[in-house]
C-alpha cells in the first residue's frame, strides 16, 4: 500500500538504493558521493542491521532533508512504530510482519519469495512486494513465469542485484524498480 507519489518516484528512479550504515560521519560522506553521481534519486532505504543504525538513519534524514528516507529490515510492529514516530517516509521488511499487513499500514513494503506469500499479500491489499532474495529465489525467470498468473503484483527485486544485472529486472512489466546496495 504505497502512496501513488512514492510509487511513481520509485518507478522513475528505477533503483531503490539500500544503504547499510557504518558510522554517521562516514555515512554522510558516502551518501554525498553517491548522490553527487545519482541526481535523480529522491528515495533511499536505510537498513536497521547495526545496533546504532536507527540513530544513524535519523542523522542522515536530518542532514539530507531533500531525500525521502525509508527504513529497511523492519522485523516487527515496534520497529515500524519507532520509525513512523521519527518521521520516516516508508518501511521495508525482508519478509512479512503480519501485524502490519493485517492493519493495512500505508507505505509498508513487505517481502516474499514464494507464490503463496505473494498471494497472501495480494489478498491483503499489498500489490507492491519486495521480492527477496531475488537472485537465489528464481530471479528474472520467476518473475516472468508468474507475471500472467499474479497480474496485480508489482515487485521490487532485491538481493543479488548489481549494476551488471539490474537492467534485466527493470525491463520486466511486473517490476517497479530494483533494490540495490552494491553500486561498484
Amino acid at each position: 500500500m504505497l502512496d501513488k507519489k512514492l510509487e511513481n518516484e520509485f518507478k522513475n528512479q528505477k533503483i531503490l538504493p539500500i544503504f547499510n550504515t557504518t558510522e554517521l560521519n562516514n555515512d554522510i560522506d558516502r551518501l554525498k558521493v553517491f548522490l553527487s553521481h545519482n541526481t535523480n534519486i529522491k528515495n533511499i532505504e536505510i537498513t536497521l542491521r547495526q545496533k546504532n543504525s536507527f540513530e544513524i538513519a535519523n542523522g542522515l534524514k536530518n542532514k539530507f532533508t531533500n531525500i525521502n528516507f525509508g527504513l529497511g529490515s523492519i522485523l516487527s510492529e515496534k520497529d515500524y512504530l519507532k520509525g513512523k514516530e521519527a518521521g520516516f517516509n516508508f518501511f521495508v521488511s525482508p519478509g512479512i510482519v503480519l501485524d502490519l499487513v493485517k492493519n493495512k499500514v500505508r507505505n509498508y513494503i513487505p517481502a516474499g519469495e514464494t507464490i503463496s506469500e505473494f498471494m497472501l499479500l495480494l489478498e491483503n491489499g499489498y500489490r507492491i512486494i519486495k521480492f527477496f532474495p531475488a537472485n537465489i529465489a528464481g530471479g528474472k525467470t520467476k518473475l516472468i513465469s508468474i507475471e500472467n498468473i499474479l497480474k496485480e503484483a508489482i515487485f521490487i527485486p532485491t538481493g543479488g542485484i548489481t549494476l551488471k544485472n539490474y537492467k534485466n529486472f527493470i525491463s520486466l512489466k511486473n517490476v517497479l524498480c530494483v533494490g540495490m546496495s552494491n553500486f561498484d
